[in-house]
């Protein structure tokens, strides 16, 4: 989502990774985010304050009142929960929040949600839409994602583990497979991390594994038109064999005739 300024859209990117890797981390993103939209519209309306406040000590200011109640006419509520929720976000840096529920991220989020609804009424803009269902969706978005990857990186590697340890693979599909890092190595990464790298492995696996369906479909082509050579020339043998019997033998132009024929019915061609 883009906000009013690449800094607060940078920020709401932040957050939102951290709903999707289902984090703590979410409460800081939040506080960083409100108190950035915060500062944001009392600069671009020119309302003092305190750059060396807190947020928290910011919104609670007469200068703070005056414009979000009586100039964006924020509600009660609202207005009533900017400093409710820096003070929640302030007390998780304390150790003092509990684990990041998904009810909390919709809650907290509806907040700020709605504070910048009443800011772009009031600069004559087109409202965003607060989709708790979206929010809930991506909620540890991350880690299930980690999950199926993992699950697609060893399904993958259990198909091609015997051509692997035949080293039927080529040297350079080896080179590749034998790179890749274990799951375990992968654990001691962030979840984000894992998953870039997962990614990465699947195309790789895929790749190999394509490599290594040509390479066997080369050969059985291979065997294929052998098979069909020997068969020819069988043909041409029971053919001149035939002949002979019959009291005759069959002329080089002649067998070479018979040889175009039969290749091109084989070929489909007659």
């Amino acid at each position: 989502m883009k906000l009013f300024n690449d800094s607060l859209t940078m920020r709401f990117n932040t957050l939102e990774r951290n709903i999707k890797s289902k984090t703590n981390s979410f409460y800081d993103s939040y506080l960083d985010l409100l108190e950035a939209t915060i500062k944001y519209m009392m600069d671009e309306n020119n309302v003092p304050y305190d750059p060396t406040r807190t947020c928290g000590h910011i919104v609670r200011t007469n200068e703070a009142k005056d414009f979000f109640k009586g100039k964006l006419l924020l509600d009660d509520y609202t207005f009533n929960k900017l400093p409710d929720y820096i003070k929640k976000c302030n007390d998780h840096k304390h150790k003092k929040e509990k684990t990041l529920q998904v009810e909390g991220v919709i809650n907290f989020l509806k907040v700020y949600f709605d504070l910048i609804n009443y800011y772009i009424d009031y600069i004559k803009g087109i409202r965003v839409e607060f989709d708790a269902s979206y929010f809930t969706s991506i909620y540890g978005e991350t880690e299930r994602l980690n999950t199926e990857y993992k699950t697609e990186v060893l399904r993958l590697k259990d198909e091609l583990k015997e051509s692997y340890e035949s080293k039927k693979l080529s040297e350079q599909d080896l080179i590749q497979y034998k790179s890749l890092l274990s799951i375990k190595d992968l654990e001691l990464m962030s979840l984000e991390e894992q998953n870039k790298l997962l990614q990465e492995q699947i195309n790789t696996l895929k790749d190999i594994k394509l490599n290594s369906m040509e390479e066997k479909l080369n050969k059985t082509i291979d065997m294929l038109n052998n098979m069909q050579d020997y068969l020819i020339e069988n043909r041409i043998i029971a053919r001149r064999t035939s002949k002979l019997i019959d009291g005759r033998d069959i002329s080089d132009e002649e067998l070479k005739a018979e040889r175009e024929k039969m290749e091109a019915m084989n070929n489909g061609r007659l």
